[in-house]
């Protein structure tokens, strides 16, 4: 675990010198705080208005809006985790300290975890305190919705290092891992047109029923959990299993 640790201060005192983890911090917080004031979520399964349009002291617009956000946030925190260290050749020197690799994947994944929740925080802050001062604010839940997004942001990012591993180019790693994100979450929005035999299922796969149906509204469930750590388990043994065949090849 040591080994982890010692990654994870590496990796995270590395993003907060990069100007691209302030860059995506602003541009991330402006857009939620646009998106969530003034556009309405639709969908099959949920009909949310703007925070003002609303006029309701919560913050489940907010947090609906982070699944299809996360799909361009994440990719963007990690994308150059693994690829970066291939194309310049530093890989190889990280894979030589005597740790194992596991305990690499799993410094890089915190690491990324924790800047993207850093990021989320300094976002939603305001939109806080903005509620707090409408009316009554549900801390039950906030706490909900605070666990699922740490859910959310854990399974995100996984997919992300997934797919940084597997090449050696930036860009190839953020539009793939943020296509695969955005296909998760559309799931949802196409469940009227796809077979009924199929669409309770669809739409299980979809961060939809395990987020924004759930977490989001304070509604916490076991199978959130599943979900959730499922997908980021998957993705961070893939990890694991792609950076291992290199190591030892």
């Amino acid at each position: 675990m040591s080994g982890a640790i010692a990654v994870l201060r590496r990796e995270f005192s590395a993003a907060l010198d990069a100007p691209s983890a302030w860059v995506a911090t602003a541009t991330f917080a402006v857009a939620l705080r646009r998106c969530s004031s003034s556009r309405a979520i639709r969908s099959a399964t949920c009909n949310q208005p703007g925070l003002w349009e609303g006029r309701v002291a919560s913050l489940h617009v907010v947090f609906a809006w982070l699944p299809p956000m996360y799909a361009i946030l994440a990719p963007a925190l990690t994308m150059g985790s693994w690829a970066e260290e291939r194309r310049a050749g530093t890989e190889e020197l990280l894979l030589a300290w005597p740790i194992r690799t596991f305990d690499v994947v799993l410094g890089k994944f915190l690491s990324a975890w924790a800047l993207l929740l850093v990021v989320t925080l300094v976002a939603i802050a305001p939109a806080v305190v903005v509620v707090a001062n409408l009316g009554p604010l549900d801390l039950g839940t906030v706490l909900g919705g605070a666990i699922g997004t740490a859910l959310l942001g854990a399974a995100c990012v996984a997919v992300g290092l997934l797919v940084s591993s597997a090449t050696r180019e930036q860009l190839v790693a953020f539009l793939v891992s943020a296509l695969v994100l955005a296909g998760l979450w559309s799931v949802s929005l196409f469940i009227r047109v796809i077979p009924a035999s199929f669409a309770e299922w669809a739409y299980l796969l979809s961060p939809q029923a395990h987020f924004v149906d759930s977490a989001a509204r304070g509604v916490f469930a076991l199978a959130d959990v599943v979900y959730f750590g499922t997908l980021s388990g998957l993705a961070l043994l893939v990890t694991w299993r792609t950076v291992e065949a290199r190591r030892r090849g």
